[in-house]
């Protein structure tokens, strides 16, 4: 594949979303009063989950989507459509009782914002007024994650800032191999308030590693100031501590401790590059996206970000080493609106209007892949929750209708979302939602994904059997 590249003068973008206050989160398709989550749910080693089929090899990197019409064909004369279109009256109670247990507690949530924002607003505070960091003077502040999505499941103690940092006069280069996932991000010329310590020995290439450290001790030196002057409230109350960087992850994350030593709240804090459209050729928004939420949606007017996340580098599926200096393109902020956005109607879930099943069934999804790993956590340690979001999007776009996501219709609502996944599984194709032409599941081992279709020899019997043990 030959290297894509743009170069583009990069005006300053608005900010991409009104910033709020986390106990009155009102987006659309949110939870109201309060907020909703879920538990895991309990589920018995003893029945399956999915179907068996034997998975092609996946590519070492990100392979075209692959089409196959031979597990539909199976499943139709199998019968499986139409028992889904109709669990037993028993399955339908459990879901459903379930689904009820999946709101917050209020108390839970006044009391996480209160310690998010004690440490968030004065540290953004932190990075703009002080003349040593000149650069961080137009930093902007984009919530993401599952808490603004509103699909946080167990309890609202960890939080996803993503802290934008303007760059003009840029050129971003798509690394090859790698279907529009990763680029290298090189300055035209030099800026003034860009600082040296960001840039490679060339002068010109921007170091996502060198970023991501210099941010990290912008966070360490916040922290230890803040127990110094007393300026930050909760440091009466809690512990502030910045966590060992993890491998390979883009984010510094600060966890707040209570007084037994015990962690109440973590926040991931993420530094990014903020790139105005358009966006990059491999990257897109469908007809289908159109369809569902209309024409009016003009989510490529929006910025997107680089995050310093790195690929790695494998021999076969063993992976040798991450390799460095290149940037991982985000679309959390697109994600996070079209979730809050999810209704053609254009008030689906607001107040007084129709209310929908939508975050409930990814809810249920999620927490299911929480207790899958729970019981096998050496299996499928790779199953992560970003899978499940991914192929509900692709759910949306088949199911577009409001009335398709009655919460009456909750159980087979939630079977058709995870009778898709299944499908993605036996397939072994999950193309991100974003970029068409990479499949997510380039970085699920084979044998593990394997081991999540044979799984007990799963039919659909014996799913259903699962959720019945498992749910209630």
């Amino acid at each position: 594949m030959p290297a894509k590249s743009r170069s583009k003068q990069s005006n300053r973008a608005p900010e991409c979303e009104k910033q709020r206050k986390i106990p009155q989160r009102t987006a659309r398709g949110g939870r109201g009063k309060g907020a909703q989550d879920e538990e895991g749910i309990e589920g018995s080693e003893k029945a399956a989950i999915l179907s068996p089929s034997a998975p092609e090899q996946l590519s070492a990197h990100c392979p075209h989507v692959r089409q196959t019409g031979s597990t539909q064909r199976r499943r139709e004369s199998a019968g499986w459509s139409a028992a889904l279109a109709m669990p037993s009256q028993d399955v339908v109670v459990r879901i459903k009782k379930r689904a009820k247990t999946l709101t917050l507690k209020q108390e839970e949530i006044t009391k996480a914002a209160g310690i998010f924002n004690g440490f968030i607003d004065p540290f953004i505070s932190y990075l703009k007024e002080c003349p040593e960091r000149p650069y961080f003077k137009k930093v902007t502040k984009l919530t993401t994650g599952s808490y603004y999505e509103f699909v946080k499941i167990d309890h609202p103690d960890e939080f996803d800032v993503m802290l934008a940092l303007p760059v003009r006069s840029y050129l971003y280069t798509e690394v090859v191999d790698w279907n529009g996932l990763y680029y290298k991000v090189t300055l035209q010329r030099q800026s003034r308030s860009f600082p040296k310590s960001f840039l490679l020995e060339d002068g010109n290439t921007v170091s996502p590693v060198k970023v991501l450290e210099e941010f990290r001790k912008h966070v360490s030196q916040f922290i230890v100031s803040s127990y110094e002057s007393k300026q930050v409230p909760l440091t009466d109350r809690w512990k502030i501590k910045l966590s060992r960087k993890k491998q390979n992850s883009p984010a510094a994350t600060v966890v707040i401790l209570d007084d037994k030593g015990d962690e109440v709240v973590s926040i991931d804090l993420v530094p990014a590059l903020e790139v105005s459209p358009p966006w990059p050729e491999s990257c897109g928004v469908g007809k289908d996206v159109e369809k569902w939420l209309g024409k009016k949606t003009k989510l490529r007017n929006n910025p997107f970000y680089f995050v310093a996340k790195q690929p790695k580098q494998c021999d076969g599926y063993v992976m040798l080493f991450y390799i460095a200096e290149v940037w991982r393109i985000s679309f959390s902020h697109i994600e996070k609106e079209i979730l809050n956005n999810h209704g053609n109607t254009k008030t689906c879930c607001e107040s007084y209007h129709t209310k929908c099943c939508r975050k409930i069934c990814i809810r249920l999804l999620k927490s299911l892949f929480k207790d899958l790993k729970k019981n096998y956590p050496r299996q499928l340690s790779h199953l992560c929750s970003y899978y499940a979001k991914t192929s509900f999007f692709h759910t949306l776009t088949q199911w577009k209708e409001d009335s398709d996501w009655k919460p009456s219709d909750i159980a087979s609502c939630f079977l058709r979302v995870l009778d898709d996944f299944i499908r993605h599984v036996e397939n072994t194709n999950l193309p991100h939602f974003l970029i068409p032409n990479c499949n997510l599941f380039y970085s699920f081992p084979p044998k593990d994904l394997k081991f999540l279709l044979e799984h007990r020899n799963g039919s659909f019997k014996d799913t259903v059997l699962w959720l019945s043990r498992g749910i209630g």
